[in-house]
């Protein structure tokens, strides 16, 4: 099928059912970002003073009519369009909801645990604003929210790189043949919200286990993964803080590595080890509009002797006004995908150096 007839079909489709629920809640809206970026370690970008292109495009819906609902979004680039989510809710009561589809993975601070564009270093190994196909159960306590889910795979095929989030990727990576894909993901995140010192606090725990199947034998292997998160509010700062600790428990011929794909491109990332995320950031009312100004780091410590740490830290800047909301971040990575010339996470830093890169991303939403 292709981009065109897509379109198309989500579109009636969201048009329909639009019109079902004419007499119920519902909002059907998307977005249009474009991107520039500044690369100091790639000649190309230096020599041009950088690129400023397309980035995404988006049309979402939401809806509801007596106690069941729809949530919904599709993303298109210029190489590949892939739903962000989908899936379909069903509130038992006022405190417990079921979602059933492509829904997002609890596991982590809820929300996010970054305040940029780029995101964490945790989200590039699948640990930050993922999502899957399968069942999510919300329950929302007297201050504190519970979230049990199962999820049977990933949102698309395990051979395709054509996702929003990243996840396991089946096929050759640097020479190296990768036959595994997620299924049978189990998560649990219990948070608590409260009040410490006079900071309004959420402090959680997530634990995440699944299996990976490879299809080049039919066997199975046990992945694991669990975290610490907290975030803290006061006047008009904010902190976050979270350590991951996660173990793909790979064959031996894949030497401690594991593949993922993420927005059209594949990569390798360590197959066990430890990281950590610490955030803060301060937001002003402008009057015009609303700034935030933060700092996002990341650290990855591989397990592996024979691998290196990779790093990341984004220093940067969101503004908001009405429909449009811009970040400007400035980059810089060590050993880290996407922040440095190497391509991986957590794996030999074969460079040794610190890159540098600017990004601005611009977005109309509606």
């Amino acid at each position: 099928m292709n981009k065109y007839k897509t379109i198309a079909l989500i579109v009636a489709s969201t048009l329909f059912t639009t019109n079902s629920l004419a007499a119920d809640n519902y909002e059907f809206g998307g977005m249009t970002r474009v991107n520039y970026s500044y690369v100091d370690y790639i000649e190309a970008s230096k020599d041009k003073l950088g690129d400023f292109k397309f980035e995404v495009a988006a049309i979402s819906f939401n809806g509801e009519r007596d106690d069941i609902g729809l949530s919904m979004e599709y993303r298109f680039r210029d190489d590949f369009d892939a739903i962000k989510h989908g899936y379909a809710y069903y509130k038992l009561n006022d405190d417990t909801t079921l979602k059933a589809g492509v829904t997002k993975v609890p596991f982590g601070n809820i929300g996010f645990i970054s305040n940029s564009f780029w995101l964490s270093l945790q989200y590039y190994v699948g640990f930050e604003d993922d999502y899957d196909t399968g069942f999510a159960l919300e329950y929302k306590g007297d201050g504190y929210q519970t979230d049990l889910a199962f999820f049977k795979g990933a949102e698309n095929s395990a051979s395709s790189t054509k996702r929003f989030a990243a996840d396991q990727y089946q096929g050759q990576v640097n020479g190296t043949d990768y036959n595994y894909e997620e299924t049978n993901q189990i998560n649990l995140r219990h948070s608590i919200f409260t009040d410490v010192l006079g900071i309004d606090s959420t402090i959680g725990a997530s634990l995440e286990y699944g299996q990976m199947y490879d299809a080049s034998n039919g066997s199975k292997e046990n992945r694991y993964a669990y975290a610490v998160h907290y975030e803290g509010a006061i006047d008009n700062w904010k902190v976050q803080a979270q350590y991951l600790k996660y173990d793909f428990d790979v064959a031996t011929e894949y030497q401690n590595k594991v593949a993922l794909s993420l927005v059209g491109a594949s990569y390798e990332i360590a197959s066990e080890a430890s990281a950590f995320t610490f955030n803060l950031a301060r937001k002003a009312d402008m009057g015009w509009g609303v700034m935030t100004v933060y700092n996002d780091f990341s650290a990855l410590c591989p397990e592996s002797e024979e691998f290196d740490n990779s790093y990341q830290n984004v220093t940067g800047m969101s503004v908001g006004k009405g429909p449009v909301f811009a970040w400007f971040d400035f980059i810089v990575g060590k050993n880290m995908l996407w922040s440095s010339r190497s391509n991986h996470v957590g794996l030999s830093d074969q460079f040794d150096k610190w890159d540098k890169r600017v990004n601005i991303n611009l977005g109309y939403y509606f």
